[in-house]
């Protein structure tokens, strides 16, 4: 009986000390259910969260056109250097690469043919000379007997016609010694023009021909250089239409092209475009520009692939709006995100022309929406929003509290600016 009891006492024992054990562990699972059901209530919904953004309320003013357009650098003088007479090179008489002037000796021809001809021709001409000079004596002697009766009229009309024709030889032999000079200073090539001239195509002992195909070596003048840009007909079209129904006028930098090498580079000379083609090539659908650039420093080299910044004149009371402002749809619609009663609206615009300062605004906003410029990546249509730069002012509960009073409705922007230029230097990108 006494070992019944023990083993009964033991078996309670037991079962008290389960049944604790499970009352412990429900009280800490509904202590971490409490806590979660907290922590849970404590997280706000998506919707509830509020972000932080920038916004500008965007103006109507005059803004400045201009057209980055792609182009290739050209020489703006150029010259093939090529023999002007048949000979053998004797002699090349520059270094490649060099900077040469104009009349710079560049090759020298075998010239002993040519002083020869020269020398030919001197004679001839001494003796047409001496022959004039005989004709005219015999001229004068029939003329003088012609007086006295004692020569015919026939006579004397021959002895002129004798002269005549010496003075008609003199001038042949003359143009033909002229012409044996001119084919001995051939012998010396000299540079056309003044520039840096590149290789030698030919070596001593060539045979070379009278204005041959192919040049001795080619010198480029890079103190100024062309750039050769293309510009699409629609966007001719419509400068010259804004020309013509006032919308658009010519500033005085109208004209004025600025250049950006291939990194994004300024160059840091202004450009003048000089010429523009009046036809449009059949295949691409584009019109030919072309500017001028000063070289000095010689940093533009023909071939070079750069882009073109080309003033288009200046736009009359239009609005814009910054390319980061603008979203796009999955079909490619644009819109933008205002604010309206705290909330981000989605808001669909139609948009022009790229403009220096953003796309141009045709339909959908006026000076009285609110527009983000900034932190609109986040956005969802009602998302809620709290504005912290406005028309670039800083509008924080700090910086009004601790840096300045608000500042006054005469200080914002105003809703027009007919007078002021948003104009701005493209990026380097």
């Amino acid at each position: 009986m006494a070992e019944h009891r023990g083993l009964a006492s033991t078996k309670l024992r037991v079962t008290l000390i389960t049944l604790t054990l499970c009352c412990l562990i429900g009280l800490t699972g509904c202590k971490l259910e409490e806590q979660k059901d907290a922590a849970v209530g404590k997280t706000p919904s998506l919707a509830e969260v509020t972000y932080d953004i920038s916004t500008i309320h965007p103006q109507f003013k005059n803004r400045e056109r201009s057209f980055n357009l792609s182009g290739r650098i050209s020489a703006y003088t150029r010259a093939d250097v090529r023999p002007q007479v048949d000979g053998i090179i004797l002699n090349r008489l520059f270094e490649e690469g060099a900077e040469v002037e104009e009349g710079t000796p560049l090759y020298e021809i075998d010239p002993a043919i040519f002083q020869a001809q020269l020398e030919h021709a001197q004679a001839s001409y001494e003796r047409a000379v001496v022959q004039r000079k005989m004709a005219y004596k015999d001229y004068e002697r029939f003329a003088l007997l012609y007086k006295r009766r004692s020569a015919s009229e026939k006579e004397r009309d021959d002895a002129l016609l004798a002269y005549e024709l010496a003075q008609a030889d003199e001038k042949l032999y003359q143009a033909a010694l002229t012409s044996a000079k001119i084919s001995l200073d051939y012998t010396t090539v000299r540079a056309p023009i003044a520039g840096i001239i590149g290789s030698s195509k030919i070596t001593r002992g060539a045979l070379v021909t009278a204005n041959q195909s192919e040049p001795l070596a080619t010198i480029i003048d890079l103190d100024k250089v062309y750039v050769d840009m293309e510009q699409s007909s629609l966007q001719w079209r419509k400068l010259r239409e804004g020309l013509l129904d006032g919308s658009i006028y010519l500033s005085e930098r109208a004209y004025d092209v600025s250049l950006y090498f291939e990194d994004g580079s300024l160059y840091d000379q202004l450009g003048v475009l000089s010429l523009s083609e009046v036809l449009v090539d059949e295949e691409s659908g584009s019109l030919s520009l072309r500017a001028i650039f000063d070289n000095p420093d010689h940093l533009l080299l023909p071939g070079m692939a750069v882009v073109c910044k080309v003033n288009g004149g200046v736009a009359q009371n239009i609005m814009t709006l910054p390319p980061q402002a603008v979203m796009r749809d999955p079909k490619g619609n644009a819109y933008v995100y205002t604010v309206q009663n705290g909330r981000a609206v989605q808001t669909p615009v139609t948009l022009g022309e790229l403009y220096n300062d953003g796309w141009r605004v045709l339909d959908g906003l006026d000076s009285s929406y609110e527009v983000v410029v900034s932190g609109s990546g986040s956005l969802r249509h009602g998302s809620k929003v709290r504005v912290v730069n406005r028309d670039g002012v800083d509008i924080t509960l700090d910086s009004k509290s601790e840096q300045s009073p608000a500042l006054p409705s005469s200080a914002l922007p105003a809703a027009s600016g007919l007078n002021q230029s948003a104009a701005v230097a493209p990026s380097g990108s």
